[in-house]
């Protein structure tokens, strides 16, 4: 009899224990990244046709996490885009591979977006005019809306929910106050992507914050664009919360 009495005892005190540690817990919420749509941009294409970035958007959560939209407690905003310009491939490379080994793992995946911004350095991408946060903002209801971005002066962003687009497709653009807008550089709205063209698309410098430098260049005259789209969440606390990044892809820009 002693020893039932110490077993139920020691039970009592073990879920005592639970209980108090669970109490003091921190609530996580998992957010859905955005997914692969049939094209991956690659830095060695010899095709400019292909230089573009796309992705589809996670707002009919495959996961059920309908919490998005109904719960009081999470909120889903949309989806932001973040990119980095390297001047070498080597480097550019292994950072993908860090930001993937830390997403892929369970441990660190919670935090795999705040090593992308925070330790990684990328940057929101902005616009030639105004400003949207997330850049694809939800809808009032859930549908998954796919992406099309080409970093050029000549082609606004694109968003559609009919399908997946590998062309600048008139109808779709991203506006504001009825404008289209294009994809313009964290240091300034006003510079773009054709590095060299002129002063609005300056040649990127060692000190530009959306730069990681190598005082060893892959090739002189070479840039390369890495890019990542990544969901977000507002949680009761107004605490953001961040799905794992989703590799778009690179592509390389030749200065002019």
């Amino acid at each position: 009899m002693a020893c039932k009495n110490g077993i139920l005892k020691l039970s009592f005190f073990l879920f005592a224990a639970i209980f108090i540690c669970a109490c003091g817990l921190d609530t996580f919420y998992y957010v859905d990244s955005p997914v692969y749509d049939g094209h991956l941009a690659s830095y060695s294409s010899s095709d400019t046709l292909f230089d573009y970035f796309s992705c589809r958007t996670t707002e009919e959560s495959p996961s059920e996490n309908q919490y998005m939209f109904g719960s009081s407690e999470c909120i889903f905003l949309g989806t932001e885009i973040y990119y980095r310009i390297y001047n070498n491939v080597s480097t550019m490379l292994s950072a993908e591979s860090s930001i993937e080994s830390m997403a892929s793992d369970s441990a660190s995946a919670s935090s795999s977006a705040s090593y992308l911004i925070d330790t990684k350095g990328y940057k929101p991408l902005k616009l030639s005019r105004g400003a949207i946060f997330p850049l694809i903002k939800a809808g009032s209801s859930p549908q998954n809306k796919f992406v099309y971005i080409k970093l050029t002066d000549s082609e606004p962003i694109c968003i559609s929910t009919y399908g997946a687009m590998n062309i600048y497709t008139p109808g779709n653009e991203l506006e504001i106050d009825g404008q289209p807008v294009y994809p313009r550089r964290y240091i300034d709205s006003s510079k773009g992507f054709s590095f060299g063209l002129d002063d609005d698309n300056p040649v990127p410098l060692q000190t530009d914050e959306d730069v990681t430098w190598s005082d060893t260049a892959t090739e002189d005259g070479v840039w390369y664009v890495d890019m990542y789209a990544v969901s977000i969440a507002r949680d009761v606390n107004y605490t953001m919360q961040y799905s794992r990044p989703y590799l778009m892809g690179s592509v390389s820009i030749r200065t002019e």
